[in-house]
């Protein structure tokens, strides 16, 4: 292993004390990258209800996280003023940095809007920089997506990738999308990380077959189409199995539950839960469930794999890059019918299931040690 860089990394998103879990699978590959490099991570919060100029610092195991805290006023004048201190700001820190440790790259995570900065430190100190992508707008089927964006913010978006060094992302879908909207360029990619001393197989499972789903459970995640398939598996089987939901629900999939009369009788919702929570629901199930409209490396997957479980997911995005037909089944999106039919397979031939050697690729492929070589790989090349 070559000696340790100093690399710079500005993000856009990162866990904060406003939102514990925004860019929280950068943090992670942010302590991945920790492992081999000396990182830090510089972040700027604005919010509304922040008063006044606050800033925290830890630094631990080869990785400094650096965050501001800056106040966000309403209106256009008020974005305007806002918009021009996260610029002065941005860019007194990281001449600072620079100046203090003379780092070899900046990395830049979700180069919208922090890629500008970068921009500018290319051009003012000669630190060339990378670019990771993570925001997954880069085709037609989110609502927000890169089409309904400005020709502005397009244009911006295509000279932070013009002045990469080299362009990183966490699936090749995601990289084909930026090629084919934003810029064409060679690209390399990272997976997410998986923490796998949490997320690792068990035999204490439930005594109910039981299939999981973990998500924010916003409507591109269909998760009442997935209480539907499951009501018609249960018709279909007969068996007494049951479906844990994990993340914070809406009423209408409680009520979804309730008609089909399978409310904490079949189907329970767990709510939101910490991430250990989360793992030690995984390692209790048998089966996992993604049935999204659009996904691009869905960290979650990578955790079920890890978990020793078995896949149902939907084939859109960077998903069918994570399953293949040892770990899982594909079906298309918004099908109950073959959702539920999916289920049946999986549920039918369970006994085949091999779910140490699932874990075991899975941990290869998204362990922290991975990833961080990975990345040290990256930095050494460039």
């Amino acid at each position: 292993m070559s000696e340790r860089k100093k690399i710079l990394w500005l993000v856009s998103w990162y866990p904060n004390k406003y939102d514990p879990f925004d860019g929280d699978f950068i943090q992670r590959h942010a302590r991945a990258a920790a492992l081999y490099d000396d990182i830090h991570v510089l972040f700027i919060k604005q919010s509304e209800k922040q008063q006044a100029f606050e800033e925290t610092c830890v630094e631990g195991h080869g990785l400094t996280e650096q965050i501001i805290y800056l106040p966000r006023k309403a209106g256009l004048t008020g974005k305007i003023a806002s918009l021009r201190r996260w610029s002065r700001t941005y860019k007194k820190e990281v001449a600072q940095i620079i100046e203090r440790q003379r780092p070899s790259f900046i990395h830049v995570h979700v180069p919208w809007k922090v890629g500008l900065i970068a921009i500018w430190a290319k051009k003012k100190f000669g630190i060339p920089f990378f670019v990771t992508e993570h925001w997954g707008i880069y085709n037609h089927v989110v609502s927000d997506n890169i089409h309904t964006r400005s020709i502005v913010f397009r244009s911006l978006l295509k000279q932070i990738y013009s002045h990469a060094s080299w362009f990183l992302s966490v699936s090749c879908y995601l990289a084909e999308g930026v090629k084919a909207n934003i810029y064409s360029s060679d690209y390399s990619v990272i997976p997410n990380v998986v923490d796998t001393s949490l997320f690792c197989p068990s035999n204490q499972k439930h005594e109910r077959f039981t299939f999981i789903h973990v998500s924010n459970m916003v409507p591109l995640k269909n998760v009442g189409s997935i209480i539907n398939a499951f009501a018609l598996f249960l018709k279909k089987t007969n068996s007494g199995a049951q479906l844990i939901l994990v993340g914070q629900p809406n009423d209408e999939y409680i009520s979804i539950a309730q008609e089909l009369g399978l409310y904490n009788r079949s189907v329970f919702f767990r709510g939101e839960v910490a991430y250990s929570a989360v793992a030690e629901e995984m390692r209790q199930a048998h089966v996992f469930v993604l049935n999204s409209d659009m996904e691009n490396s869905p960290c979650v997957i990578g955790e079920a794999l890890c978990s020793g479980l078995p896949v149902i997911a939907t084939k859109v995005g960077g998903v069918p890059e994570l399953i293949n037909r040892k770990s899982g089944i594909l079906v298309p999106p918004r099908n109950d019918i073959e959702l539920a039919e999916a289920l049946i397979t999986i549920y039918q031939n369970y006994t085949s299931v091999e779910g140490d050697v699932i874990a075991k690729t899975a941990k290869e492929k998204f362990s922290i040690q991975t990833i961080g070589e990975l990345f040290h790989r990256s930095y050494g090349n460039n």
